[in-house]
């Protein structure tokens, strides 16, 4: 399009065709605006003027259009587009001061972060902005507005304020909005004043604190002012902690005492505050920190609607059959809002853990068991939170609790531990024990909202991820819960995975796992017959995810009870596993758990396996796609079964042909595998040595000529040399005739690249080494031919030769 047509469509049609057109021209080339000044400010002024449209999709067009026109105006031109909005802003056409409030947020979030136009469009509405928040006839709408357009500006741009530049001075101007008596504009005026806080100079927020915050944090100040206080003590440290810290001794007393004041919104907000207090100032608030864990602890048991009895025993039988119904009989608020108050108390709570994991110990002891007395909260938001903050609890134990100490006067006898000396009873508390002495009652309180049929499957996703993370810090600890465990392991996985219950059934089949290989045997045996079936059935699930967990959680399960004696389940296993490596569209990861479960019923089941006629390896010894998998289960296998000559002969070939294929990055694993071959298997039996010469002729023949490159190649280096240096030695080792071979044989191989510039004689040095090593009947003749060469200054052998010498 050629820029009269942009230029006459927008100016004669005065259409919403008009403005797309210019719009996307804009975006394709901006420099289609540029060239005469006069015409673009015709464009320009037909634009604002299209702000004023009664049509409502031009005028929003319009302003797309100053979002993408303020990134390449002159300096003249941004002065007057501000200009205009603002005066657009200040008029008493309501719907003209919403388009104009929404044109003057657009082009500030639009504005490039470098070059002039920034610091312009800042020097110049800034100012404007502040005197339209001072101005007493501005309309509430109208502030709200303003104060997003200055949060914007900066949010975005910190880097063009200068704060002694500003006049108005942000603080002065907003500050008289917090006694405004709209709600919404303290809200707004609270976010934009914190966001100004930090470039603010020290004298005007010791100021804003003395007339703004002191004075209604005082016990008897008047509730909505210190509402607005709170919150805006709580918008500050978000922002600029460091700008109160000197004031914490008079503002962190009078949030503690705010806070008893019977008032929800007002205690919400306080420990709203004193949460953001400990994440941004936890060193400042050790004075206190006794006060606000005890502030946390009182208001997670707020519910002053609640009429039944003793609170902590009736939370725990809350979730017993036949009483669910009848519980929210005790509530006599429908709209009762103290739930608020008790989810910023489990917050408060969770920040403390977080920051101090220094006192794991005495969180143990006051606030695990008030947090397990709240795993049955009535209200789902606050009991989802509550167990995600001891979660937390549990992870900072995992990290900063030590090592988990088992008494040596502890046995275990049926099932339960007892002690053999009363004296045993003095050793010092440490985190895990405290955990573990909870188990009881963690376990009483959370199970019994796992309920299938009761309950939502983002709680009961929520409570096994609780089990989940109390496994991986305390292994073995659920050994007294198998069975509620089982029957809603049961109903979760007896129900196909949909759209939103598949990841419930992904955190139950990695519970599962985790629960199989942290218990012994005997505690899980009993319940396979109902577990295996809706684990068998997962296997077969379409959703990929879901069967790649079924397969791990069937590898823990073979692992934990190896050796498995028959079953019909192993069979299904097994027939499930070579379904999904037959398919040729299955999933890459539901492959490659299918493959490492081939590896663990080979060690598991090795003879109801090699019954089998093989199949499995046609199907994981691929030439073509991702091999890694396949590479991982021949090694494993070879590593831990004794195989026959065949399957080592076969998978030594098919090794081969990868190296010849594989890039850099595989070569490792495939080293790997190749010496683990070589080396097979783990005990040693009559034809094993005329295995390994069966072995030597092809290895020699195919793969060598392949392997000297890479021995001199100079990107050769850390694991993948370690690794070379691994086959070398386990070649000469299994054939002692082959080492005569090898070493002439590098010799040779860098002796043809030396002139090329890219070898690396040192890493031909360490090879010969490691192969004069292992194999020391060579050692005389190489150290003969090739200690003469030290002496001579050849740009090669003089460090091969003290290479070989040195080894």
């Amino acid at each position: 399009m050629t820029k009269s047509y942009l230029m006459n469509s927008l100016i004669e049609k005065h259409t919403f065709m008009g403005l797309n057109d210019l719009l996307n021209e804009i975006k394709q080339d901006p420099n289609s605006f540029l060239g005469d000044e006069s015409v673009e400010n015709k464009v320009l002024r037909q634009v604002l003027k299209l702000v004023e449209d009664k049509i409502s999709e031009v005028k929003n067009q319009a302003v797309k259009c100053l979002g993408q026109l303020i990134k390449i105006m002159r300096e003249g031109q941004v002065e007057f587009v501000v200009e205009a909005l603002i005066q657009f802003l200040v008029g008493k056409d309501e719907e003209l001061r919403d388009i104009s409030g929404l044109a003057l947020k657009t082009i500030t979030s639009e504005l490039p972060p470098d070059g002039k136009i920034a610091g312009k469009a800042c020097s110049e509405l800034a100012p404007k902005l502040l005197n339209q928040v001072l101005n007493p006839d501005t309309p509430p709408d109208t502030l709200i507005e303003t104060l997003s357009t200055l949060s914007i500006l900066i949010t975005h741009f910190p880097a063009h304020f200068s704060y002694s530049q500003i006049k108005p001075q942000p603080l002065t101007a907003i500050a008289p909005l917090l006694t405004h008596p709209r709600p919404t504009v303290r809200k707004r005026a609270i976010s934009t004043l914190s966001q100004f806080f930090p470039i603010a100079p020290p004298d005007l927020c010791a100021q804003l604190l003395q007339t703004n915050v002191f004075p209604y944090l005082e016990a008897d100040a008047n509730l909505e002012p210190q509402r607005t206080t709170v919150n805006l003590v709580s918008a500050i440290l978000r922002q600029s902690p460091q700008q109160l810290a000197s004031s914490f001794d008079r503002i962190i007393p009078g949030v503690l005492k705010a806070v008893q004041r019977d008032d929800d919104e007002l205690c919400e907000g306080c420990l709203q505050a004193l949460e953001t207090l400990l994440l941004r100032s936890s060193a400042e608030a050790t004075p206190f920190l006794s006060s606000i864990i005890q502030t946390g602890i009182q208001y997670i048991k707020y519910d002053p609607n609640y009429t039944g009895g003793d609170e902590d025993e009736e939370m725990a039988e809350a979730d017993e059959d036949d009483e669910d119904e009848d519980l929210d009989d005790q509530y006599s608020d429908d709209e009762d809002a103290s739930y608020k108050i008790r989810r910023a108390a489990t917050k408060l709570l969770s920040a403390v853990i977080v920051t101090r994991p220094e006192l794991l110990v005495p969180l143990y002891k006051e606030v695990s068991p008030v947090l397990i007395s709240r795993f049955g909260d009535r209200e789902a938001t606050v009991r989802l939170e509550v167990w995600a903050t001891y979660i937390t609890l549990l992870n900072q134990t995992s990290m900063y609790g030590g090592l988990p100490h088992v008494s040596e006067g502890e046995h275990v006898v049926g099932g339960k531990r007892k002690r053999e000396s009363e004296d045993s009873m003095d050793v010092e508390e440490t985190p895990y024990m405290l955990l573990k002495s909870q188990i009881p009652a963690l376990s009483k309180a959370l199970l019994p909202q796992l309920k299938v049929t009761k309950t939502a499957p983002t709680t009961l996703q929520a409570g096994f991820q609780v089990l989940h993370a109390l496994l991986s810090v305390l292994p073995g600890s659920l050994f007294a819960q198998v069975s509620p465990i089982v029957v809603t392991i049961k109903g979760i996985l007896s129900q196909s995975p949909t759209t939103t219950t598949s990841t419930l059934h992904l955190t139950c089949l990695s519970f599962l796992g985790l629960f199989f290989s942290t218990h012994p045997p005997p505690v899980f045996m009993p319940s396979l017959p109902v577990l295996v079936p809706v684990l068998l059935k997962s296997l077969g699930e379409r959703h990929p995810r879901v069967a790649s967990e079924t397969f791990r959680t069937f590898s823990a399960l073979l692992n934990v009870t190896r050796p498995v004696k028959s079953g019909d389940w192993l069979e299904r296993v097994y027939d499930h596993a070579i379904q999904r490596l037959s398919t040729t569209d299955t999933d890459a990861e539901v492959r490659s758990c299918a493959e490492d479960c081939i590896a663990d019923l080979w060690v598991c089941v090795t003879d109801m396996v090699r019954a089998k006629d093989g199949k499995e390896w046609h199907a994981i010894c691929r030439t073509t796609g991702n091999t890694s998998g396949a590479v991982r289960v021949v090694t494993k296998v070879a590593r831990d079964v004794e195989m026959s000559d065949d399957w080592v002969n076969g998978c030594v070939e098919w090794v081969m042909g990868l190296l010849k294929k594989s890039g850099r990055g595989g070569k490792i694993e495939l080293f790997t595998a190749l010496d683990t071959l070589v080396r097979s298997p783990l005990h040693p039996c009559p034809f094993t040595r005329a295995r390994t010469r069966n072995l030597i002729p092809p290895i020699e023949r195919e793969l060598l000529a392949d392997i000297y490159p890479i021995a001199h190649s100079p990107l050769v280096s850390g694991a993948a040399l370690d690794a070379l240096l691994s086959f070398f030695s386990a070649l000469v080792t299994a054939d002692d005739q082959i080492a005569t071979h090898v070493v002439p044989g590098l010799v040779i191989a860098v002796q043809k690249s030396s002139g090329k510039g890219d070898a690396n004689p040192m890493n031909v040095a360490k090879c010969i080494g490691e192969v004069v090593k292992s194999q020391q009947g060579v050692a005389a003749g190489t150290i003969a031919e090739y200690s003469k060469y030290i002496k001579v200054c050849g740009p090669f052998f003089d460090w091969t030769g003290l290479g070989v010498v040195r080894y």
